[in-house]
């Protein structure tokens, strides 16, 4: 029976965040991620929102179906945020990216019989806290919804 790790990330900043999870993972942890909407990313507002809009207009000019194929939704989002930080070009990275599970809020009804036992963590030097001088920041669902996340997708899933 594996044991997993149950981390909320509500009120968490993303980049910190993302290497303590993918750290864990590396370490040979299976780690489940909730709340994936609510984790913050620092800076100003409207300088998040224009750095994601350019990103979403860099594409293939030959073929656009080639890629690169940019995440809107914050589970994969997140995912891909944390998978940046392993080295997936490694089996060791590869294996880590494996065992991270993240969700858009709890874990849905049809996947909770996958995690039998959950343990609660919570993770040091990344909360809300630390931005007690410098309180700019945009959540990741509302980044999400302004770069073009669909609600069909979320209710889906």
């Amino acid at each position: 029976m594996r044991e997993y790790i149950l981390i909320d990330a509500t009120n968490k900043i993303m980049g910190r965040f993302a290497s303590q999870v993918a750290k864990k993972a590396l370490l040979g942890q299976n780690v489940v991620v909730i709340n994936a909407k609510d984790v913050i990313i620092s800076g100003n507002r409207r300088d998040i929102l224009e750095k994601y809009l350019n990103k979403l207009k860099i594409r293939t000019s030959t073929n656009p179906r080639r890629g690169p194929f940019h995440n809107r939704r914050p589970d994969t989002f997140l995912k891909r945020v944390i998978k940046q930080m392993l080295p997936t070009k490694k089996i060791r990275g590869k294996e880590a990216i494996k065992r991270v599970h993240v969700y858009i809020g709890s874990i849905p009804e049809r996947f909770k019989h996958k995690y039998p036992k959950l343990q609660e963590e919570e993770l040091p030097n990344c909360d809300k806290e630390r931005l007690f001088y410098y309180n700019k920041y945009i959540t990741l669902g509302t980044l999400c919804d302004r770069i073009g996340q669909s609600k069909k997708e979320t209710i889906e899933v």
